[in-house]
């Protein structure tokens, strides 16, 4: 790190005491996509449907609201959540490193600190992954938090040519096959179902492939790890304490974020509709795995500008202003525990959409499958908010931090 750099966060240290609306709303926005795109990929994918089975699908020529939720899905559900998550683990794992520095830790300290926390989020991950969902997301978020840490002494400009020589790598390896997609005529998705017909079955198989794990979480983290990068120089640099300061920046990311929405998203849902041959469906579904990947940073920009005037309020009053405790107060308290609302987001789809248990959305096509994922995102936001007027943290967050932390947290001030 530079000394004008090491300057500029001595001198942002006052804001790392401050609470960002911005990322707790994004995190809370996130789940319900997280959630839809989950509910029909994973937990119960279609099957024997006529157009856009890896979207839920639907039967026939399909009426005009089915038709509109494919592009919804096409547009801004598929990579849009993850990748935002995954700048937003960045932007965390940046505000604790300037906590810690205002703390008086040592870089070395630093590096301590934050393998161990993040060591524990791939424990979570790794027993998420094994016991109930195979597709889990934070074993990869720990591996790329604990590859981060060897890096979090180096300059903000080093770290974006990081970012960026990691995302045109990615790029490169899966280039070939997203170029071979827009030659097949499968359906993007091939019906194989992600579901729990005896738990302990799916127990025994996964901790069966338990020592496959790691090494499938780190083939997962190479194609968002650049996004980790960028969302840690936009934590340590206190971009969410100063939105204007930054404004031209965060508006060029949101500028991007849409054009590849647009550009991708638009014609991937003409050819989930039929419009276009089935070869454009697979070939824009994984174009999208990688481009969809620079939604993240632009999704969070624009909501980090559009909530400006929130913040400000926040910052003069200390609490959100009256009409917003009642629309953005349940996303933010979701937000805080968002890792209690991904996880309980589990429980309920394996107790609603499994043939073991209460298959709910048997027989439903898209809007049904939709319809309940938003249910779903709805009782993890209800629990949340209820935590959060009972001043409680969510469970797992508590949990994370005992661990990772101690019983009593850390020290306002190194011990060393």
């Amino acid at each position: 790190m530079t000394q004008k750099e090491s300057t500029r966060h001595a001198g942002e240290r006052t804001a790392a005491r401050r609470r960002f609306v911005a990322p707790d709303l994004a995190r809370g926005l996130a789940l319900v996509g997280i959630a839809m795109a989950n509910m029909v990929t994973d937990w119960d994918p279609a099957e024997g449907v006529d157009h856009a089975a890896g979207l839920g699908g639907y039967n026939g020529d399909g009426t005009a609201w089915e038709k509109l939720l494919v592009f919804f899905e096409t547009l801004f559900v598929h990579v849009r959540g993850l990748p935002m998550f995954a700048t937003l683990l960045g932007v965390g794992i940046g505000m604790i490193f300037v906590s810690l520095e205002r703390r008086g830790y040592p870089l070395r300290a630093r590096r301590g600190v934050l393998a161990r926390r993040y060591g524990f989020l791939f424990l979570f991950g790794l027993v998420h992954k094994t016991l109930f969902f195979t597709n889990d997301i934070m074993t990869a978020y720990g591996i790329a938090a604990l590859i981060l840490c060897l890096f979090i002494g180096w300059s903000d400009k080093a770290l974006y040519a990081l970012a960026g020589a990691a995302f045109a790598l990615n790029a490169v390896l899966r280039a070939p096959g997203v170029f071979a997609a827009f030659s097949s005529t499968a359906e993007p998705i091939d019906g194989s179902p992600a579901r729990i017909f005896d738990l302990s079955d799916r127990i025994a198989a996964g901790l069966a492939n338990f020592w496959v794990y790691p090494a499938m979480g780190v083939i997962e983290m190479l194609a968002f790890f650049p996004l980790v990068v960028v969302g840690f120089v936009w934590g340590r640099r206190g971009v969410f304490g100063d939105v204007d300061g930054n404004a031209r920046m965060l508006r060029g990311w949101a500028i991007l974020a849409a054009v590849v929405i647009a550009a991708v998203g638009i014609p991937w849902g003409c050819a989930e509709v039929g419009a276009l041959g089935p070869g454009w469906a697979v070939g824009f579904n994984a174009a999208n795995e990688v481009a969809g990947m620079l939604t993240g940073p632009g999704i969070l920009a624009a909501i980090a500008l559009a909530c400006r005037p929130l913040q400000s309020r926040i910052d003069a009053s200390g609490t959100l202003p009256p009409p917003a405790q009642t629309l953005a107060q349940p996303l933010v308290a979701l937000g805080k525990r968002s890792m209690s609302g991904y996880l309980e987001q589990t429980v309920l789809f394996i107790l609603t959409t499994q043939p073991a248990f209460w298959w709910a959305t048997r027989d439903a096509t898209i809007a049904g499958k939709l319809g309940w994922a938003l249910l779903v995102w709805l009782a993890t936001l209800a629990g949340a908010w209820a935590l959060d007027k009972a001043g409680k943290p969510g469970p797992f967050e508590w949990l994370h931090r005992r661990l990772s932390y101690g019983k009593d947290g850390l020290p306002e001030h190194y011990p060393g």
